[in-house]
């Protein structure tokens, strides 16, 4: 993992800029990062606009989205880093407060919900160690090909792949917005409020 840059205070307070350089780095970052600490990070986004006419397009977008933490999670299986929680800076395409999440439990929600247009898959899903993981995109490929959605591969040799890899492997671009897939689900009865 290369730093990019680094300014820590005395208190340990500050803030470091860091690429990871191949899978295990994921690892280390997890051990870095805190509930409560802000994160940057290049995501892509599908922004729809409506012309005079009332025809509607979209397009995708590739935004700069700074979260306050309040999940991680590793899989170490994949070396996937997942990083969930809310815009903390005013961005024209995510509003602030908005939740961000990019993992595959959501986009299966959005696969049931045949709300995917298009799902981006890294090839490298395909090659997991565990074979019931791998059987889990196969069945997620098949739904949304099944469902009328597209389906697009990404290489893990290629840049494009490589990012969507280093966010998780797995994202959507849906027909809708489903309002549920970014609160977090709580099956617990108990009120600790």
């Amino acid at each position: 993992m290369k730093l990019l840059h680094k300014d820590i205070e005395k208190d340990n307070a500050g803030q470091v800029t860091l690429m990871p350089e191949e899978a295990e780095d994921m690892w280390h970052t997890y051990n870095l990062l805190q509930v409560g600490d802000s994160l940057r990070a290049s995501t892509i986004r599908k922004v729809q606009t409506e012309s005079p006419t009332g025809s509607v397009g979209s397009s995708r977008v590739r935004t700069t989205l700074t979260l306050c933490v309040e999940t991680i999670d590793f899989d170490s299986q994949a070396c996937q880093l997942r990083v969930k929680g809310t815009n903390l800076e005013e961005n024209q395409y995510v509003k602030m407060g908005a939740y961000h999440t990019i993992e595959l439990a959501h986009v299966e929600k959005a696969a049931e919900a045949l709300a995917i247009d298009t799902l981006l898959i890294s090839d490298k899903l395909f090659r997991h160690q565990d074979v019931p993981t791998r059987s889990r995109y196969v069945r997620l490929v098949d739904n949304v090909r099944d469902n009328g959605g597209n389906v697009r591969i990404f290489s893990s040799l290629h840049v494009s792949g490589e990012q969507l890899t280093q966010l998780s492997g797995v994202a959507a671009i849906l027909r809708f917005p489903i309002a549920d897939l970014s609160e977090p689900e709580d099956d617990s009865s108990s009120d600790d409020d």
